[in-house]
């Protein structure tokens, strides 16, 4: 009797030493992951903050492409490719007219009436009147189709909300992602910046001529992608503007990458401020 009352005694023993190393193991791993997200989001932070100076830099042959090309940083050791996207270049969702919307949606494939449905139901997200468009949907066609939310009824809070949109596919907002924003505040765009994306939805555009128009600007350097034209100092000038940052590096096997919108607030002791944080 008492062999079995050993016995048990160290098994009890063992289970608790075992749950006790299974709970170590596990906190090590969690406080390991966390130092990794935080070490990752660090240099992150680091890059937007140099890719921001790089816009304001005021020496026009060392300043920043703001045509979302990316470009090469070495921060602590290690590289970074950075991209900064002036977003004037891109089609506002809150301030485009039917017609630019229905151009973009044509560009990635859509046929003219799919692509003019699929915009008045845009229209209808962004747009505080009950009254419904033609092909439209307000609530009473977003409970009918059996969504579980309704339109907004006021602007788009971010391009990923056009997601929600009745009709919007993965495939037509992956196609449509990189021509879109909702921070210039602009009805049209500037294609001197624009993505390719963005470029192929004028009217005028073709696929040879987007590729020549951007062949061009690399040709020329940062002078023919930059954000100032000349006209001063880059603070004052881009005060107000927006702009996306988008930070890419490899840390051991993983890929990283860190998506930031920020706009340049004029105050030389605060040159950004932070619009939106991604980590993917």
């Amino acid at each position: 009797m008492p062999i079995v009352s050993v016995l048990w005694g160290l098994a009890l023993l063992g289970a608790a030493a075992l749950s006790l190393l299974t709970a170590g193991t596990v906190e090590y791993r969690l406080a390991h992951n966390a130092l990794r997200l935080m070490t990752d989001d660090a240099i992150a932070e680091a890059a937007v903050a140099r890719a921001v100076l790089g816009l304001l830099d005021p020496r026009p042959e060392r300043r920043l492409r703001a045509d979302g090309v990316p470009q090469a940083l070495d921060l602590g050791g290690r590289r970074v490719m950075v991209a900064a996207q002036d977003e004037l270049g891109r089609i506002d969702l809150n301030q485009a007219d039917g017609t630019l919307l229905a151009s973009l949606l044509v560009s990635v494939g859509l046929d003219p009436s799919a692509a003019e449905a699929l915009v008045d139901k845009i229209l209808d997200w962004r747009d505080a009147s009950p009254l419904k468009r033609l092909n439209g949907a307000k609530a009473a066609e977003y409970r009918a189709a059996g969504y579980d939310y309704q339109p907004r009824n006021g602007p788009f809070q971010s391009i990923d909300e056009l997601r929600l949109v009745m009709g919007m596919t993965p495939e037509i907002f992956a196609r449509v992602e990189r021509a879109v924003t909702v921070y210039s505040g602009r009805p049209r765009f500037d294609p001197q910046v624009a993505p390719r994306e963005a470029l192929l939805a004028l009217p005028t555009m073709d696929a040879a001529q987007a590729a020549a128009l951007m062949a061009a600007r690399s040709q020329a350097g940062a002078g023919a992608a930059g954000v100032t034209g000349g006209l001063g100092d880059p603070l004052t000038v881009l005060k107000g503007r927006a702009f996306t940052i988008v930070a890419r590096f490899q840390a051991g096997d993983r890929h990283v990458m860190r998506k930031a919108a920020i706009r340049i607030s004029g105050d030389p002791y605060q040159p950004y401020w932070l619009l939106n944080w991604q980590r993917r």
